[in-house]
């Protein structure tokens, strides 16, 4: 008659038909009823039992609660659940040498617990230690813990004190006072600004010191006079009004550079400026241009006409006498900026230097007009009139392809 083999858990295991061993179910060799040479067998599972498997690996076909003894790191395991044959999913209990490791799920202490040294470790959550209550009643080494709501009166010099991440706010509460070295820095703040805050609103607090502060490795002294070769240095950029302090209204500024930071960072002024007798503005480019809407994109140097779904459209004929401007990326002077961007409202030289796409070889000096579908050309005898020109070449195109030549426009 067969063998049923039923667990601690009253499952059913396995059958074991008669004259057979059943090798599949678990780590040892399970004989059946008449087993030829069953003594062996069952030997061979009394030791692999006592040495508990033994072995570099985890033994085959495992069951839940079994012991194995890994011989890499001489660590006693224990199998989480049937089957587990990763050696990194059991779980590991203790070391018969200096070193070893032991790994519990959640264990809870009512008791005390009396240990030389103490080192806790979550290699999942990275949370070291959490304690809703902690007294510390002698000197003590914290490297890399997260403590909350614990009571502190002194804190020695460490590697690191910290909330967890930069971005993560941190609280001191009480009187504290920073004793530095002699010759060193009590305070070193790396990133951020030191700001003094007061929650009532009353404006009670601020920075007391009874030497001088230092910025850009310079002492700041507050007493005597200042000009911009102590100040500048400490104040490089700033963002806010400059004039009095009662009104905030500018009176003056002196200074070489007025920057947003970078030539791609839009800026604004407002108010009603004047430029004062001998001063003057001087630009890097030199075409004026104005926005206005297009019935499509155009890219620089496209000659364009009124017209259109919208206000502009490209020119059409040639030798139309419909042109109105020249598609520029580099005014000097641009109008009416605020109505749209580059897409929906480019910006239309109808002054000044800038490039024009055109067609053909050209002399410098020529005279350009309509090539049709916004393209330019150079005007053949006869064919130029007020009407008609865009502008003349300021330099050679030699080619008969499709090119740029830059061009003073002056639109009729």
């Amino acid at each position: 008659m067969a063998y049923t083999i039923v667990k601690t858990d009253g499952t059913v295991l396995t059958t074991i038909p008669d004259g057979t061993i059943n090798t599949t179910s678990t780590s040892i060799g399970l004989p059946g009823r008449n087993y030829a040479g069953y003594g062996q067998a069952l030997d061979t599972n009394f030791v692999h039992t006592l040495e508990n498997f033994a072995a570099s690996t985890p033994p085959p076909n495992p069951l839940r609660g079994q012991l194995w003894f890994n011989t890499n790191n001489s660590t006693l395991y224990v199998c989480p659940a049937d089957g587990t044959v990763a050696a990194s999913s059991w779980l590991s209990l203790t070391s018969t040498s200096s070193g070893g490791t032991t790994t519990f799920g959640a264990v809870n202490v009512t008791g005390n617990v009396a240990s030389n040294n103490l080192a806790a470790t979550n290699g999942v959550s990275a949370n070291l230690v959490t304690s809703n209550f902690l007294t510390i009643s002698a000197n003590a080494n914290i490297a890399n813990a997260s403590i909350a709501n614990a009571n502190v009166t002194t804190l020695l010099t460490v590697a690191n004190i910290t909330s967890g991440a930069q971005t993560t706010a941190g609280n001191l509460t009480g009187g504290w006072t920073v004793n530095g070295s002699v010759t060193g820095n009590a305070l070193v703040i790396i990133n951020g600004n030191l700001a003094i805050s007061n929650s009532a609103g009353a404006n009670l607090y601020g920075i007391k010191t009874d030497r001088y502060m230092w910025a850009n490795g310079v002492a700041i002294s507050f007493s005597g006079t200042y000009s911009n070769a102590n100040v500048q240095a400490f104040l490089p950029i700033y963002s806010g009004n400059v004039g009095n302090t009662a009104t905030a209204a500018s009176t003056a500024f002196i200074g070489t550079t007025i920057t947003t930071g970078a030539n791609t960072t839009g800026g604004t002024m407002t108010g009603t400026w004047t430029l004062t007798t001998g001063s003057s503005l001087q630009a890097t480019y030199a075409d004026l241009a104005e926005r206005f809407a297009s019935d499509e994109e155009y890219a620089p140097g496209t000659v364009v006409q009124l017209g259109g779904t919208d206000e502009i459209t490209a020119v059409q004929f040639e030798l139309s006498e419909d042109v109105f401007g020249v598609i520029s990326n580099t005014a000097a002077y641009l109008m009416n900026a605020g109505a749209g961007d580059s897409k929906s409202h480019p910006a239309v030289a109808v002054s000044g230097r800038v490039p024009v796409k055109v067609r053909g070889s050209i002399k410098k000096g020529e005279r350009l007009v309509s090539a049709g579908v916004g393209i330019a050309r150079a005007a053949k005898a006869g064919e130029a009139s007020p009407f008609n020109v865009i502008g003349r070449a300021l330099e050679d195109k030699n080619d008969e392809g499709i090119g740029f030549v830059e061009a003073f426009v002056s639109i009729k």
